[in-house]
């Protein structure tokens, strides 16, 4: 069984994951030239989101669950988009990338991927969500548009039934797959890392044609919505 990632143990084992992550998969085709980095589509994304009012699910209450007491997420819905995908526990296989063994998790096509040595469902702790953009049902590929924004509501729903409303914060801009310089990196390795507060992170790749870069959106935590 994989160990818990813990804040001790950030340091190199967090930068080995970061390297496996980014590596998960190579790129699925080869543009006929190299795609550019342009944040238009999220910044109008994140302006619209900005002047629309974004819908409000009531909630019975705000303390996150104990791990020892939260399960499995089954499902991500996204109202402002209106999708609603389904969600498994994810395997992993230990491969070694520039001469590191790192973790290489095997997304699957259908669903998203929940990390299961990240934290369960409504949970304290990062929940982390990886999706394809490219192969299979290409599940985050509106990610990878520009089509999530700041303040969009993510309601993620356990194994047991209950579901819990996250709130975007933050997107990262495209990080590179392959020649990541340090700064990026150290951008990646601070959405994956544990936290002390509950925080859903979903992560796929950039753009959605191709595999060149990686990209985060991280949510924070509102609460149990009400029955």
């Amino acid at each position: 069984m994989q160990r818990l990632i813990t804040p001790t143990a950030l340091t190199p084992l967090l930068a080995a994951l970061v390297i496996g992550l980014l590596a998960a998969c190579a790129p699925v085709a080869a543009p006929t030239a190299a795609p550019t980095v342009d944040s238009t589509a999220a910044e109008a994304a994140a302006e619209a989101a900005a002047e629309s009012p974004q819908a409000t699910t009531a909630v019975a209450g705000t303390t996150p669950l104990d791990p020892a007491d939260a399960v499995a997420p089954a499902q991500l819905a996204i109202p402002a988009l209106a999708l609603e995908l389904p969600v498994v526990p994810m395997d992993w296989t230990i491969a070694t990338v520039e001469g590191e063994r790192v973790t290489r998790w095997e997304i699957p096509d259908d669903a998203l991927g929940w990390h299961i040595n990240s934290a369960p469902a409504g949970a304290t702790g990062n929940t982390l969500l990886s999706g394809h953009q490219v192969k299979g049902d290409a599940l985050l590929a509106p990610l990878a548009r520009g089509e999530f924004a700041v303040g969009q509501e993510l309601l993620l729903t356990d194994d047991a039934g209950r579901t819990f409303v996250y709130r975007i914060t933050r997107i990262s801009a495209p990080i590179p797959v392959t020649g990541a310089d340090d700064a990026q990196t150290a951008e990646a390795a601070d959405y994956i890392a544990p936290t002390d507060t509950a925080v859903l992170t979903l992560l796929t790749g950039w753009p959605d044609f191709t595999t060149t870069h990686r990209i985060f959106a991280q949510a924070e935590f509102v609460g149990q919505a009400a029955e």
